[in-house]
Parts: structure tokens; sequence; C-alpha cells
């Protein structure tokens, strides 16, 4: 038995669209911890930044690096609004293809 392609062309890209809005989802999740600062998702960050930076300080022996830290809590609400923003438009754009 000889197996041919099929004369019906089946070009819907599910898996590319299922791609999308899982990364739409995901996006829209996480921007959104920042762009809200649900359960204090930015101080965490902020905490979490400032510690690395003292321990690389130490690592190196450069203490200036602990001063220099002028990333606030303004940068990661921001931030999250265009994460945020890219996931619903990643999910309308994986809406609107599967809709076609």
């Amino acid at each position: 038995m000889i197996i041919t392609a099929s004369t019906t062309a089946d070009s819907t890209p599910t898996g590319a669209l299922a791609l999308l809005a899982v990364l739409g989802i995901a996006a829209i999740w996480y921007g959104g911890k920042w762009a809200f600062d649900i359960r204090g998702a930015i101080d965490a960050t902020l905490t979490r930044r400032r510690a690395v930076l003292h321990a690389r300080a130490q690592l190196t022996g450069n203490l200036g690096l602990t001063q220099t830290d002028g990333v606030g809590s303004a940068f990661y609400r921001y931030l999250g609004i265009v994460i945020t923003t890219g996931g619903l438009v990643l999910l309308a754009l994986s809406a609107t293809l599967a809709a076609v």
C-alpha cells in the first residue's frame, strides 16, 4: 500500500495557536502580579534584587554596587503593565487566528 498526501489541505496551526494562548495567559498572570502588586510581588522582587547586589558587592569587593540601586517600584509596575498588555495581545491574536 502506498501512502500519499491527502488532497484536502489541513492547515490549521493548532499547536501554534495553543502556544500563543498559553504564552498570553502566562504573560497576563506574571505581568499582572507586578502591575497590580499582588501579594507584595514588587517588594519581594526588590528585596531579592538588593540581596543579589549585596552578595555581588561582597564577592567582588566593590561596595559601591549596593549604593547604586536606582530601580524602584514604579519601574516594576510599568514593566508589569507592558508584559500584561503583551499577553493580552498574544491572547487576542490567538483567538483571532483560531476564528479565521
